[in-house]
């Protein structure tokens, strides 16, 4: 019996060694039909070779993505250096049982984790880790306790389903993916092609995704709506509370010139003579220099008009009777001689507690507050009761994970 052992003399060719005393080397084409070269299929080397003697352009490749190559890119998307070792998932706790992992955190903030990272060490002229590394301790606590809420909804979510709900369920999901099929020309292929395209999803993982969902909403609704309950004292009080948004004051905008006494008597005189003439307020503050063309401030007006206002009490006898467009008589005040218009008067229309539109926006406000406070409290509820590992210890564990991945100078 002869024994035939082959050796690897090169990248790209393997010769046959027959063991003897002559130790004969037989070549690979020593075992093909000579004759039959022509009908040999050219390598992949060859084949372009020949397209580009031809004068054509080899085509490109065509890739198309599939779950486990998104998996790898979330994994091992990491920048590291010869020699250095870089933790690529880990176990970091259970929730309800289940096994929770490192990248099941990181990876649907990993984008945002990396965009900051290369601002840090790309734009920053000094890098400021402390605020990169607070930024993912940030990013991982939140993302961590929504992972963690999620499984403990879904546990009590599908804990509770009676024998009828769980055949609904099976029925709305059928009818899902039947929809989605038909949404997208009636093909399965073509429809998991596009979910991929559209979502970034295989298939099975976008309708695992929409059935928690739909068991989230209605666990939500089941245990939250309840809780919120509105009543019409509710209404009132916060209407009272707003009252000044519904039933703003009137307001008054004032006008006024100051000109020095001493050594101005014919610019004095000069400004009598044009409201003499009849011209307008603003004319005579912008050619006598006054500030903002003489417009001096708006006032919140009380029940007695332009003088229940916020204003020293000399002013408000020369504003007795004046309307809007009226300009009171020069008086004097210490160094100055004053005069003072009334602008515009503002009356905003009131809208009462019977307003339909009011009560809309009243009970709206109520609802979101009473939705929000029910929120957390069922969430509260959630964490005390729910059976998961210590949320801090998971939180440390993900951290360290992730800082082994975006070190300083890497």
């Amino acid at each position: 019996m002869v024994l035939m052992t082959i050796g690897i003399t090169g990248c790209d060719s393997l010769d046959f060694v027959v063991p003897g005393p002559t130790g004969t080397r037989l070549a690979i084409d020593d075992f093909t039909d000579q004759e039959r070269r022509d009908e040999v299929r050219l390598s992949a080397n060859e084949s372009e070779e020949a397209i580009l003697a031809s004068g054509l352009r080899p085509a490109e490749p065509t890739y198309f993505p599939t779950v486990l190559d998104r998996t790898e890119d979330t994994f091992f998307d990491i920048r590291v250096s010869p020699g250095e070792s870089v933790i690529v998932d880990s176990l970091i706790g259970q929730v309800n049982g289940r096994p929770i992992y490192a990248d099941e955190v990181l990876g649907p903030i990993s984008d945002q984790l990396n965009a900051e990272y290369l601002q840090l060490v790309e734009e920053a002229a000094v890098p400021d880790w402390e605020l990169f590394q607070r930024t993912l301790i940030r990013l991982v606590g939140s993302q961590l306790q929504d992972l963690v809420l999620n499984e403990l909804y879904l546990s009590e979510a599908r804990a509770g389903l009676t024998a009828q709900e769980k055949t609904g369920l099976m029925a709305f999901m059928q009818n899902l993916r039947e929809e989605l099929v038909g949404e997208r020309g009636g093909v399965f292929g073509e429809a998991q092609q596009q979910i991929m395209q559209e979502e970034g999803l295989g298939w099975e993982e976008y309708l695992k995704m929409q059935e928690d969902q739909l068991l989230i909403r209605s666990l939500m609704h089941e245990k939250i709506q309840p809780n919120i309950v509105m009543s019409w004292r509710d209404v009132e009080r916060l209407y009272n509370a707003r009252r000044s948004q519904f039933q703003p004051d009137p307001t008054v905008t004032l006008g006024r010139i100051r000109v020095r006494t001493e050594g101005n008597a014919e610019k004095i005189k000069t400004i009598q003579e044009m409201f003499g003439a009849g011209d307008p307020f603003d004319v005579v503050a912008k050619w006598a220099g006054a500030p903002d063309d003489g417009i001096w401030d708006t006032f919140t007006m009380g029940e007695g008009g332009v003088t229940d206002i916020e204003v020293a009490d000399f002013y408000k006898s020369h504003l007795e009777g004046l309307g809007p467009g009226e300009t009171s008589s020069e008086f004097t005040r210490g160094n100055y001689t004053i005069w003072i218009s009334v602008i515009e008067i503002t009356r905003p229309k009131h809208r009462d507690l019977y307003d339909p539109a009011v009560q809309s926006m009243l009970q709206g406000e109520i609802l979101n507050r009473k939705m929000t406070q029910a929120r957390q409290d069922f969430i509260a509820n959630m964490l005390e009761e729910g059976i998961y590992d210590d949320l801090n210890q998971m939180q440390m564990r993900v951290i360290a994970i992730a800082i082994s991945r975006y070190k300083e100078g890497r």
